[in-house]
């Protein structure tokens, strides 16, 4: 599959103020060019949510109730999500989806762009440039498995020939910034 027939969807969830929380999605071509665009509706945190769900709260706000809404309601298809936030690949796994979040590394090149090494069952390093570290890669821990890890593999060594895979996420992060600024919203929606 060639890089321009690739999709890649970018999830993020923000903290805006406090106890508000806003999320956005893109999923662009093989090159890095936005196919779809989505956001949340400021979400609020009441203060019996806080004590009713304790440390979990956010974690929930963020993966369920963020991340879940805005992948359902994507129309375009993506081959792989990428994350900056941890907590979002065990939320995407769930709604059926492949997720991966890169992290840049400190570790020597490995010897090819494409080259993999191991770092744990749901995590490895991979060769994304001609030179320099590698990037770290990091699976849902339910889906660590060798077919979906040869998957993600695949998208993201075809797709890292033609874009910098992880530029977009700060593009959706600006956007989001930019609408919460911009748009002044009154956070309406209580998280379920």
């Amino acid at each position: 599959m060639a890089a321009g027939k690739l999709t890649l969807g970018y999830v993020l969830s923000l903290s805006v103020a406090e106890d508000v929380f806003i999320g956005g999605t893109m999923v662009t071509d093989g090159a890095g060019l936005p196919l779809e665009f989505r956001y949340t509706e400021p979400v609020r945190a009441t203060k019996l949510q806080r004590l009713l769900y304790g440390d979990v709260l956010e974690k929930y706000i963020h993966g369920d109730v963020i991340a879940g809404s805005l992948i359902g309601r994507l129309e375009q298809k993506a081959d792989l999500f990428l994350v900056s936030d941890p907590a979002l690949l065990d939320a995407i796994a769930a709604v059926g989806k492949k997720a991966a979040l890169l992290e840049p590394s400190r570790v020597p090149p490995l010897k090819e762009f494409g080259a993999s090494q191991d770092v744990s069952d749901t995590e490895y390093f991979l060769q994304l440039n001609d030179s320099g570290a590698p990037a770290r890669v990091r699976l849902a821990g339910r889906t660590a498995d060798a077919g979906i890890r040869t998957e993600v593999t695949r998208v993201l060594t075809e797709a890292g020939r033609t874009m910098d895979l992880t530029e977009p996420l700060a593009r959706v992060e600006a956007a989001i910034r930019m609408l919460w600024e911009d748009e002044g919203k009154t956070p309406v929606a209580a998280a379920a």
